[in-house]
This record gives C-alpha cells, sequence and structure tokens, in this order.
C-alpha cells in the first residue's frame, strides 16, 4: 500500500511546484519508505518526479532502517540517483542501527541529526559528547550536517558555534500548509 501511496505523493509534489516562484537554489525533500525504496520501480519513479520538477533540485529523505534491508543494492540505487542530480539525506540519524563503517559507504550528502540529541543541549551544561562526535565525524566523512528539532536558542547558539549549517525546528517554523508558506 505504501508504495501506491508514495506515487500519488509525487504526483501531488509536481502538481503544486508547478507555480512556485523558487530561487535557483531551491530544493524539495520527500521521504522514502524502505519498500519504496526496494521496489523494482523505485528509480523510474524518482526520475518521473525529478523531471517533473524542473529546477527545483530532489532530495531523498531515507532513515537509517531503511539502509539496512541490503545495503549493496540500496548504495548503487542511491549512486546512480545522485550521480543524475538527487540529492540524499540519511534521516533521524541515530536512533536506527546503521554502522559506522556503512555509513561512510553511503553515497549521501546530508546527515540529519535526530532531535533526541538536540534535546540533550540545555543550558546547564554544554557537555554532549554523543553530539559533538556525530557532528565530527559527520563534517570528517564531507557530509552537511542539519539539525533537526532546534527549539530554543540556546540550543541554536550551540549547534551553529559546533559549524552545523542547517537547523530546522519550531524556532523557525511550524508545520504549514501550502497556502500559508
Amino acid at each position: 500500500m505504501i508504495i501506491p501511496l508514495s506515487r500519488h505523493l509525487f504526483e501531488l509534489i509536481a502538481h503544486d511546484v508547478i507555480n512556485w516562484n523558487v530561487p535557483n537554489d531551491f530544493y524539495i525533500s520527500v521521504n522514502i519508505s524502505p519498500a519504496h525504496l526496494m521496489d523494482d520501480g523505485f528509480i523510474q519513479d524518482i526520475e518521473a518526479l525529478r523531471t517533473r520538477l524542473g529546477m527545483i533540485t530532489l532530495m531523498l529523505e531515507l532513515t537509517e532502517r531503511s539502509l539496512i534491508v541490503e545495503p549493496s543494492q540500496v548504495a548503487e540505487k542511491l549512486s546512480a540517483l545522485r550521480e543524475k542530480g538527487v540529492l540524499i539525506a540519511i534521516d533521524d540519524f541515530g536512533t536506527g542501527y546503521c554502522s559506522l563503517s556503512y555509513l561512510q559507504q553511503l553515497p549521501a550528502n546530508y546527515l540529519k541529526i535526530d532531535r533526541t540529541f538536540i534535546d540533550t543541549i540545555d543550558t546547564s551544561s554544554n557537555d554532549v559528547p554523543v553530539l559533538d562526535t556525530i557532528i565530527t565525524l559527520s563534517q570528517r566523512l564531507g557530509l552537511n550536517v542539519v539539525a533537526e528539532g532546534v527549539s530554543t536558542q540556546h540550543q541554536l547558539r550551540y549547534i551553529l558555534s559546533h559549524g552545523v549549517g542547517f537547523v530546522q525546528g519550531f524556532l523557525y517554523a511550524r508545520p504549514m500548509g501550502l497556502m500559508t508558506l
């Protein structure tokens, strides 16, 4: 059932972006299910969506859990899409079962640190060794780092002072409908 739903979502996205007036560096992120990732028609579905997006860059967000199903097949599919200009993000990093060696082999552009690690930043202490290690590892692997779930100025200052280039969270905006964008 998830694959037809994903394809329907792709249709809705393609329909909505037709009238968007966005800058050239704009991109849209789509969460991908493990089942769709492993489907024989996955690459064709993504290529079709990418074509319909025109100049808008497509980013696929995959959780760690979806990346460990068939590691070599997943890496091959993602490499093929990345060569065609699709960006790849590992979503909710730190909550799954991805080994560090596998992380090094993935053709990813972005690593999105799960909000549970951002929540460990509090005003009484800046001692968050696991978060610091994830940030450093990501940077050493050449990945763009995204901090998910940033909700306070203190968290934002900490994240920015550690070289994290991208931030998501309620500090900036809550989820909103198309008409509100």
